[in-house]
């Protein structure tokens, strides 16, 4: 029963009796342990806000750097050539990716979908290429999207993403030996959050009425330590060609 509270009894309104309250000393220990605790973390948040805002704008870490999202496993094994050479996936799925402008000669690609979070999720493993199972297939006259993680310096899939240039080519082949090759028409870089989120409606709208076109999703910018991601998202958009 809170103190403050009116009880109303038969024939009038009493207030509650308040009782003095006697701390022993070990109470009195533990009341000063927590304090000095509570104390302590909020100067390690206060420090960590001033780091995160030191840090906005200079070159990123390329050491120790942990996964694109928080609390997600990711495998940095690099495949041996005959475990890509071996990789099979149904006929009408796509199998490879290869954009020789920026050194993927031919990288595996693994069917995503959609976290419990709702955000698109990403391969298990740093060298695969992640093609969304609710976007359009490969070749097909809507919007395929795929992504791949790009915050491990150089060695993941994505990193020299954002180098990709106008009119350069990127090619699909699928389980049954189909190959389509799209062409880069514009690029974007955008913040983190709303910035993002929003123009995920240009993401999965092709950039020529009427063709089918491939989007591509990586993360770039600064690292953020204490989400765990980078602060922000570099979208490709590519024609298919006839």
């Amino acid at each position: 029963m809170e103190k403050n509270k009116i009880i109303k009894t038969k024939n009038q309104f009493k207030l509650p009796t308040i009782h003095k309250i006697h701390l022993r000393p070990l109470q009195i220990a533990c009341i000063v342990v927590a304090v000095l605790f509570a104390i302590f973390f909020i100067r390690v948040a206060l420090w960590e806000k001033s780091y995160l805002a030191n840090m906005v704008g200079k070159e990123r870490a390329t050491t120790e750097v942990i996964g694109l999202e928080e609390n997600t496993q990711i495998d940095e094994t690099e495949p041996e050539t005959s475990e890509i050479a071996e990789y099979t996936v149904a006929p009408d799925k796509p199998r490879y990716f290869s954009a020789d402008s920026i050194g993927i000669p031919r990288a595996r690609i693994v069917e995503i979908g959609i976290k419990n979070n709702g955000e698109l999720a990403t391969p298990y493993n740093i060298y695969d290429v992640g093609w969304y199972d609710g976007s359009t297939l490969p070749g097909g006259n809507g919007v395929s999207i795929m992504d791949g993680h790009g915050g491990y310096a150089t060695k993941a899939i994505f990193e020299r993403l954002p180098n990709i240039k106008i009119g350069d080519q990127i090619k699909i082949e699928m389980g049954d030996g189909r190959l389509f090759t799209y062409k880069v028409v514009d690029t974007v870089t955008k913040n983190l959050g709303e910035d993002a989120n929003n123009y995920m409606a240009t993401a999965f709208t092709s950039p020529e009425e009427g063709k089918g076109s491939l989007t591509l999703i990586t993360c770039t910018g600064d690292y953020w330590i204490k989400s765990r991601t980078y602060s922000q998202r570099f979208f490709v958009r590519a024609v298919l060609e006839q």
